[in-house]
């Protein structure tokens, strides 16, 4: 009975222990139960849902965008390089060719000027030979003039 007596003081010893540990246990619970953490998420909550609304007016406004580049795109004409090309010669060329016919048009004038000259010297030599062939019609063109008060 020796030994019985002895595993009956150990497991005497041993409940001793389990029971001071639930009493630790137990304390430590209350401690627990007495801390003020809460778990709160309504702030995280409220950051995910302006980051959900940030990230959805986002997308609209990339997706009307979109569709504005994709309306200028449909509207735009592509044209040949060839045909950039060829019409800048040929707007060059009308240009040219409009600025010199008004240069020779402001030239007309100076033209005609000179050809008047032309023409009035060369017609007054022909009178001038005329006069110096018939001396009568001189004497009547004389009789002329001073009739008229000119020289």
């Amino acid at each position: 009975m020796a030994k019985l007596d002895e595993i009956a003081e150990l497991l005497t010893e041993e409940i001793n222990g389990f029971e001071k540990s639930i009493d630790r246990l137990e304390k430590a619970h209350e401690n627990l139960q007495n801390l003020p953490l809460r778990p709160d998420t309504t702030e995280i909550s409220a950051l995910l849902k302006d980051y959900g609304n940030n990230q959805k007016k986002i997308v609209e406004d990339q997706q009307r965008l979109m569709q504005r580049i994709l309306q200028k795109v449909e509207k735009s004409l592509l044209l040949p390089s060839w045909a950039i090309k060829l019409f800048w010669g040929l707007l060059i060329c009308v240009l040219l060719i409009l600025g010199f016919s008004i240069y020779q048009v402001s030239r007309i004038s100076k033209k005609e000027e000179a050809a008047y000259i032309k023409g009035q010297d060369s017609v007054m030599g022909l009178y001038e030979a005329f006069l110096d062939e018939s001396p009568e019609a001189k004497e009547l063109y004389q009789k002329w003039l001073e009739e008229n008060g000119k020289k």
